[in-house]
């Protein structure tokens, strides 16, 4: 029996990031015929990266925990971040000098400063192509459901993953982004996470489990143990009990980002026929799921 490593990262691009990024971390068990995901801790990030939780000592924490995690064909390693991993195609291409992915990251965030000034030129980039929508969401968050990636309600997360985290990584080649980069033996894997996708796949209430109510608190049991139950995964009673206590459901959508990370990583990453070369430049949402009319794109499979 083999054991490899899996991480749900919820993250935050709040000044005090730290109040509501969770770490979940968990061990693939490997047996002749099958493999489980053990869900072994569920961490507040300051107390696992031990830095404050003012945004940049959180993040720059985080950047340096990817980066050093150890990894190898024997062991390899693979992250689920909830934080969108790039924009819509229109706004990747509008971009000064960007041909694809992997130099828009190289790119962001030009001359912008702040999520504020981010999200106006994002803003700006769709009013110029006539389109009737402020919020171009990507291919991948309109099958998903997700909001676009300069929404206000998510735009800070975007602005600070991508620069802060992301990019940097990306730059230095300390990850492997999957599906858009092929994978490296003795280089951690990174995924986009989006839990509520993942919990509506799994026929669990993508909603509802986020405050103080009695209601919110059973909904974050039920949740809990339907995932507990499933023959593919299991929670120590520690990570149980902190996703059950944080009511924000932060811990809670950390364990849910690394359920998916784990069946993208076993399963491989599937995206429709239809999508063509988009994804390519506008990445790829990994809850476990199944498409229909879905084909599995070259070299997407982690294999584990």
């Amino acid at each position: 029996m083999s054991a490899h490593t899996i991480y749900g990262v919820d993250f935050s691009g709040a000044a005090r990031a730290g109040d509501n990024i969770y770490v979940a971390r968990g061990h693939v068990l490997t047996t002749s015929d099958n493999e489980t995901l053990h869900i072994e801790t569920c961490t507040p990030a300051p107390a696992l990266l031990d830095t404050t939780a003012d945004r940049d000592a959180v993040l720059s924490g985080l950047r340096e925990f990817i980066a050093t995690r150890p990894t190898s064909d024997a062991n390899p390693v693979a992250f689920g971040c909830d934080f969108p991993f790039s924009l819509p195609m229109m706004h990747v291409t509008a971009a000064d000098g960007v041909t694809d992915w992997q130099s828009f990251l190289q790119w962001f965030p030009g001359d912008m400063t702040d999520p504020s000034t981010f999200a106006s030129w994002a803003g700006d980039v769709a009013a110029a192509a006539e389109t009737e929508q402020t919020y171009i969401r990507r291919l991948t968050d309109n099958r998903v459901g997700a909001l676009s990636p300069y929404h206000f309600f998510i735009h800070s997360q975007t602005f600070y993953g991508i620069r802060d985290v992301l990019a940097p990584l990306v730059k230095t080649d300390r990850v492997r982004v999957r599906p858009m980069q092929s994978p490296a033996s003795d280089i951690p894997w990174i995924v986009e996470a989006y839990p509520a996708a993942t919990l509506d796949r799994l026929g669990l209430p993508d909603d509802g489990y986020k405050s103080t109510t009695d209601d919110a608190r059973n909904r974050r049991q039920l949740i809990i143990e339907a995932i507990d139950t499933r023959d593919e995964v299991t929670l120590t009673a520690d990570a149980k009990t902190t996703a059950l206590t944080d009511s924000d459901g932060d811990a809670l959508d950390a364990i849910v980002a690394a359920v998916a990370t784990f069946h993208a990583a076993r399963d491989g990453i599937t995206v429709p026929s239809s999508v063509n070369g988009e994804w390519q430049y506008e990445g790829w949402i990994v809850p476990w799921h199944s498409w229909q009319s879905i084909c599995e794109i070259p070299n997407t499979k982690m294999s584990l």
